[in-house]
């Protein structure tokens, strides 16, 4: 007769017992809660900030309605909306915003999670090309399921915007473009966010991993928040240029005829400066928003009881 020892415990979970079945289940449910609630989090506390991004990456292109040089710097943005538009006009386009993060940012944060279990040895070892893999799969998944919202969301955040709200937005563009309209830009999206994903996400592993590998330091979600930081800042400074093609692309209009046409018209029009622009506003935004988003995103899988896996830092 088998010892109780031996006898194997249903449901049982944990670094060493991935959960399996309905505990499965559960997990993931709450693992992609958590990762919206991260997101929508992160993103409104930064929401200012995105849209002084966005509207230094497309005021160049003739639809955006407004001068090319009329927003010239960060803080000249800051009081421009608010002397011409209000308050309110930080947030423009912010309800979307959250439509769209929420499960974006519960797929993403999932998916790579979910990915990392399924490239690990049975110890749970990732290397850092299995990382990067993990990472970007994980950002094509989110970005995908996602990318109409996202169109929608650049188009409420112009100024003058012809649309009343997103529902409008989705049945003008559709009846007006074509529903193929909403996914401009996706595949420079993809390139995109592959590449950002996976230097986003294995930094902030790697970095962790390094930060407290001696073992006598503990976890502290002030020390995540500066790896955060630091791991946003370069994958985002590294793949700033394609995520101006994909804003340019996503304007109304047939301005360019691809991803190739774009890189090289906005290289002949407006230089190397030309792809950086709104960095400045994009890195100050990517700082607190990458922090709060990761630490969130772990402070929420803990008080909802998710099991931690080996792969997790």
């Amino acid at each position: 007769m088998a010892a109780a020892s031996d006898v194997p415990k249903v449901g049982r979970s944990g670094p060493d017992h991935p959960p399996r079945g309905l505990w499965a289940y559960l997990d993931g449910s709450r693992m992609f809660f958590a990762g919206g609630a991260a997101g929508a989090t992160a993103r409104t506390c930064t929401a200012p900030l995105d849209r002084i991004k966005l509207l230094f990456q497309v005021q160049a292109v003739q639809s955006a309605g407004v001068g090319s040089t009329a927003y010239t710097g960060v803080w000249q943005s800051i009081v421009k909306i608010w002397k011409e538009e209000g308050i309110k006009a930080y947030w423009k386009g912010n309800g979307t915003n959250i439509i769209r993060i929420f499960p974006y940012s519960a797929a993403q944060l999932m998916s790579n999670d979910q990915y990392k279990r399924i490239l690990a040895d049975d110890s749970g070892n990732l290397s850092v090309v299995k990382r990067l893999t993990a990472g970007a799969c994980a950002g094509m998944t989110a970005t995908t399921l996602t990318h109409p919202l996202d169109t929608v969301r650049l188009r409420l955040a112009l100024p003058n915007t012809p649309y009343h709200g997103m529902v409008n937005a989705v049945v003008t563009i559709s009846s007006k473009e074509g529903l193929f309209a909403l996914y401009k830009g996706l595949a420079p999206t993809l390139v995109g966010i592959a590449p950002y994903a996976a230097l986003n996400f294995s930094t902030y592993d790697l970095l962790k991993t390094w930060t407290y590998s001696n073992g006598g330091v503990k976890q502290s979600p002030v020390t995540n928040i500066g790896i955060g930081a630091m791991a946003g800042t370069l994958a985002s400074t590294v793949c700033y240029p394609l995520d101006t093609v994909r804003r340019r692309m996503q304007m109304p209009g047939q301005t360019y005829s691809g991803q190739a046409d774009a890189l090289v018209q906005i290289f002949r029009k407006e230089g190397v400066r030309g792809f950086f622009r709104g960095w400045a506003a994009n890195t100050l935004k990517v700082v607190p928003q990458n922090s709060i988003r990761f630490v969130t995103y772990e402070f929420l899988k803990s008080l909802l009881g998710v099991k931690k896996a080996k792969t997790d830092t």
